[in-house]
């Protein structure tokens, strides 16, 4: 899969990711801190589903309309770093080319997905 990650999403997700064969960029050192809006616009240039960490890109994407190839959302409070990388890559896995286009929230007991105006169909 072609993923962007959040500069919030943990350096352990990344890696497991990246182990397991996928695609993940990140933002230049020089765009940290970039606005949340130019962010998710850099990800769907590239056409990556965005990971995060930040409910505030179910806002650009939902109520804002803003354009994306699909945003998983990790809600995985209770989860020690390691377990949380090991979850968000066996959904990934999973659920692979069913995550563009739509809205994924990854829970530790399971899934929830909504779709949304998506430029990758």
């Amino acid at each position: 899969m072609k993923l962007f990650a959040d500069e919030n999403l943990e350096l352990a997700i990344i890696e497991i990711l990246r182990q397991r064969g996928h695609d993940v960029a990140v933002l230049a050192p020089e765009d940290t801190g970039a606005p949340d809006p130019e962010v998710l616009a850099t990800a769907t240039a590239a056409g990556r589903i965005f990971v995060t960490n930040d409910k505030d890109f179910a806002e650009l994407a939902f109520l804002q309309r803003q354009l994306t190839a699909g945003i998983v959302l990790v809600r995985l409070p209770r989860l020690h770093t390691t377990a949380k990388a090991r979850r968000v890559a066996e959904v990934v896995d999973e659920q692979g080319e069913r995550l563009l286009g739509v809205f994924t929230v990854i829970e530790a007991a399971g899934i929830r997905r909504r779709p949304f105006l998506s430029l990758l169909k």
